[in-house]
């Protein structure tokens, strides 16, 4: 029998404290960023649970915390596991049925919420492939990384688990594969970190973590077993495989950008640089057009000053960062309406830990701009963390992203993660007259993924532990 979560929470601390770091994974406070070289491990696991939990109990001895001085010198581990893999290994479905709605529903069956390609097509946790396991493996080497995937690939195996292909990062660069530097802005969750640098908007931890106020100033709903918090320390992990079609992008940017310079070769190099800024909200560095409306200031893009702006504040119309810009729309900030303040409180309900790695070789600059694709597979995958998908992932992609009437817009979604297929556009204020790109192309394609848990180090133990 299990109880409610109000009679076995005791009154929550604002914030993890030093024993909790000890149990929350690290991928929650950190993107292991040096650790250059990443791969991931899905897996249907067997159906003997007394196996799979010996597995779980060997592998969670490897899981990387966020408390830095639990943490080994070279490699991290992190582990997640689906609301079907808890099921696999034993947890109860009454415990389960208490995770969040969307989670145990999985991302396959959201396809209306987020606008989605049709799971049939997917490539990765599609209908009948079932994804019970997340295993994610951070290196500093390409060598170290093919080890250790073969090594938790036969640990795998030896459980009953079958498992897929490897997915593998391209090692870590600043540039995501469209060209821009990526990861700027992050929410700022207590913990680790003693403060958040300029521009860094502080959220409650209970948006990230499970255990804590939320942004309502509410717990987060949590499952029970028995009388432990399975929850607690614990996060919500979205996986997408994203696609992404940098030649279609760049070509129809240089497209446009030929077409208003009227053969200027100097004007077309310097508006596809605008254009493309102009659909991202910041130049390739990373500096923010609200700060660099015109030409790109790598100053700017410093980490003490790349987020030091509000589109209210400074660009409440949209000269200088177009309102259908990509980073516009996925963090509002202090323009989603009404007052500065009241917006900035609503957006930091709506905020997601994002930890992303570049999959495929990059493509070269002059190939992108000619259009020309050379057939390699590459993109993003794409990983979040929050303590709610519903609020989190789901609501950034439905209300802001995918929505053609985003701020009173019309026809136009995300010029980069909205499903357009050439029948909408993108709108740039300018006076006198504004520009307006038409025929904007589908550049980012889901290719498939799935909602998981991102237990904390005593959870895993109490998973392995069993019935």
């Amino acid at each position: 029998m299990t109880a409610t979560n109000t009679e076995l929470l005791d009154p929550a601390m604002s914030a993890p404290g030093a024993a909790d770091l000890e149990d929350i994974q690290g991928l929650v406070y950190s993107a292991w960023t040096d650790h250059r070289h990443a791969g991931f491990l899905f897996a249907r696991l067997g159906d003997d649970p007394r196996a799979g939990r010996a597995w779980l109990d060997a592998v969670r001895q490897l899981v990387t915390p966020a408390a830095r001085h639990r943490r080994r010198i070279h490699g991290r581990l992190q582990v997640a596991l689906s609301p079907a893999g808890l099921a696999a290994l034993g947890v109860p479905a009454d415990v389960i049925g208490m995770m969040a709605p969307e989670a145990a529903a999985g991302m396959a069956t959201r396809q209306r919420v987020l606008a989605d390609t049709a799971a049939e097509t997917w490539q990765l946790g599609s209908p009948g492939d079932r994804l019970d396991a997340l295993v994610m493996i951070y290196t500093r080497d390409a060598g170290t990384l093919a080890s250790e995937l073969a090594a938790q690939r036969r640990a795998l195996v030896a459980a009953g688990a079958i498992v897929r292909a490897d997915e593998i990062g391209w090692p870590m660069d600043q540039r995501e594969h469209f060209g821009f530097v990526d990861g700027l802005s992050q929410p700022f969750v207590a913990g680790v970190h003693r403060e958040p640098r300029p521009g860094e908007d502080t959220i409650p931890a209970g948006e990230v973590i499970l255990g804590y106020p939320n942004g309502y100033g509410r717990l987060p709903i949590t499952p029970i077993w028995g009388d432990f918090d399975l929850g607690k320390n614990g996060s919500y992990l979205v996986f997408r495989k994203l696609g992404q079609d940098v030649a279609g992008l760049w070509g129809w940017i240089a497209g446009h950008a030929r077409r208003l310079a009227g053969g200027n070769a100097a004007a077309t190099e310097y508006l596809t640089e605008l254009l493309g800024a102009k659909l991202v909200g910041r130049w390739r560095s990373g500096a923010p057009l609200t700060l660099a409306p015109d030409r790109d200031d790598p100053d700017l893009a410093s980490p003490e000053r790349r987020n030091t702006f509000g589109f209210l504040e400074h660009d409440s119309d949209g000269m200088r960062c177009p309102i259908s810009a990509h980073i516009r729309r996925a963090n509002p900030r202090d323009a989603r309406g009404g007052t500065a303040d009241d917006s900035t409180t609503v957006v930091g309900r709506h905020r997601i830990i994002r930890r992303g790695r570049s999959y495929g070789a990059p493509l070269p600059r002059a190939a992108a701009l000619a259009g020309h694709d050379d057939g390699v597979a590459r993109g993003l995958y794409f990983l979040c963390l929050q303590s709610s998908i519903a609020r989190g992932f789901e609501f950034i992609q439905q209300t802001w992203l995918a929505n053609p009437g985003f701020l009173g817009l019309h026809c136009e979604p995300d010029p980069l993660l909205g499903s357009s297929a050439g029948t909408c556009h993108f709108t740039i204020p300018a006076d006198p007259v504004r520009i307006r790109l038409t025929n904007l192309p589908t550049v980012v394609t889901n290719l498939g993924g799935g909602y998981f848990f991102l237990p904390s180090l005593s959870a895993l133990a109490r998973i392995a532990a069993g019935p």
